[in-house]
């Protein structure tokens, strides 16, 4: 078989974004990133491995690959938070790499949607989050957790089946810096796709460099723009999220530390910023140690950090698993790519949905700490709804709302 892997050098053309993502379809990956954008297809195989199998399915698809005659055969798709539910990774016979499309994106006109939301149901209610999170506060003055994550869903049911590739558009123009990513499910209702823009890179690894952008701490941005730099402001000092925020750097620093014979480990946090939310963010870069791991088995030594999960891990897990009335499947998991040589580039699920017909579950999570309310812990996850709410024409309060929606407004 003839090399089928097109990695052109990247060009920075604005027809060639415009064509690599027009080309897209529900059965393709895309991940759309700030360094480039990879979009891959027909695939040659597909597997469906448990988190904890993810190492073992991409060295099997790799080899694969290699002999089928593809000089760099590269994998692709996304692996869930827990080890014990499933992923699905594939090794595609096509592969087109550009440049980044981030100003392409912010440029383009966006889309009108195919089909418009009929109902939207919080999972859990309200009361049923505040509960939780004053379950966890308990568990806090027991000294059993320093953080846990606590995370909820929307379901969003439609008058149709939605187009995916229309909604991968929108969430590209609203959120062109953004991981913006789409990868196929296993169904037998046709579309289905896990979609989403996420804030966070959880590693990307080119030869023997390595980088890493840990965020949390949050603060929801303002329409009034003195308001939005005074809330950034605040965050920036605020000694709660710094507390946060220096818990899950001080845990990303001990994973990723044996892997590297240098790392950089900057002083304090910065700020990033979404069209929702301000974060604390912290760049990890480094130089690994020969022989190098691939960027997937790296991503899955970090992998759930304390910003997805909590600390102490086993005791945060546990908390996620006995408080949280639903699995997180793919939500909080990685998403990415990884090619034979180990390059690749691995983000968090976060912001994201899984659309299957005429159905959306959106996820988001809040990082809980001592000082932590429910009032304001469910505002958060709001906020953080927002991105997809957004993207799917609906109003920014769906994501406050405490019970079933069935008129839902839309921001036109």
């Amino acid at each position: 078989m003839n090399d089928e892997m097109v990695i052109p050098h990247p060009t920075g053309d604005e027809t060639t974004a415009e064509a690599l993502v027009s080309a897209y379809r529900a059965e393709d990956f895309l991940f759309s990133s700030p360094t480039r954008a990879l979009l891959a297809g027909d695939w040659l195989d597909t597997r469906s491995p448990r988190g904890d199998q993810g190492e073992q399915a991409l060295a099997e698809l790799l080899e694969q690959g290699r002999r089928a005659g593809i000089a760099n055969p590269r994998v692709v798709g996304a692996l869930p938070f827990a080890d014990d539910r499933h992923g699905r990774l594939l090794l595609p016979r096509r592969c087109t790499e550009r440049s980044a499309l981030t100003h392409w994106a912010a440029q383009q006109t966006e889309p009108a949607l195919d089909a418009k939301a009929r109902r939207v149901t919080p999972h859990p209610d309200r009361a049923g989050y505040c509960a939780g999170v004053e379950a966890a506060l308990a568990e806090f003055r027991a000294g059993r957790l320093d953080k846990v994550v606590l995370a909820r869903t929307l379901e969003v049911e439609t008058d149709g089946a939605l187009d995916p590739t229309l909604l991968l558009r929108r969430l590209l123009h609203r959120n062109p810096e953004a991981y913006v990513f789409a990868t196929p499910l296993e169904a037998r209702q046709s579309p289905a796709v896990f979609l989403g823009a996420s804030p966070e890179l959880m590693v990307r690894r080119i030869g023997r460099r390595v980088m890493v952008n840990p965020l949390a701490g949050s603060a929801a941005r303002r329409r009034d723009p003195e308001e939005d730099r005074l809330a950034a402001a605040a965050l920036l000092h605020s000694e709660k999220d710094l507390r946060e925020h220096a818990l899950v750097i001080d845990a990303v620093v001990a994973a990723l530390r044996p892997f590297c014979s240098q790392l950089e480990v900057p002083e304090g946090p910065t700020l990033l910023s979404t069209g929702k939310l301000w974060h604390l963010s912290t760049e990890l870069s480094g130089e690994l140690i020969e022989p190098a791991p691939s960027s997937l088995a790296i991503a899955r030594a970090l992998h759930p950090t304390p910003a997805v999960c909590g600390h102490p891990n086993a005791a945060a897990f546990a908390a996620i698993r006995r408080l949280e009335p639903f699995e997180r499947e793919l939500f909080s998991g990685l998403v990415g790519w990884c090619d034979a040589s180990g390059d690749g580039e691995w983000a968090l699920s976060l912001r994201c949905a899984e659309l299957r017909g005429e159905h959306l579950t959106l996820y988001a999570g809040a990082g809980l700490v001592e000082g932590s309310t429910p009032a304001s812990e469910f505002a958060e996850t709001g906020t953080k709804l927002g991105t997809m709410l957004a993207a799917l024409g609906l109003d920014d309060s769906l994501g406050q709302a405490s019970t079933t929606s069935s008129t839902p407004g839309t921001d036109a």
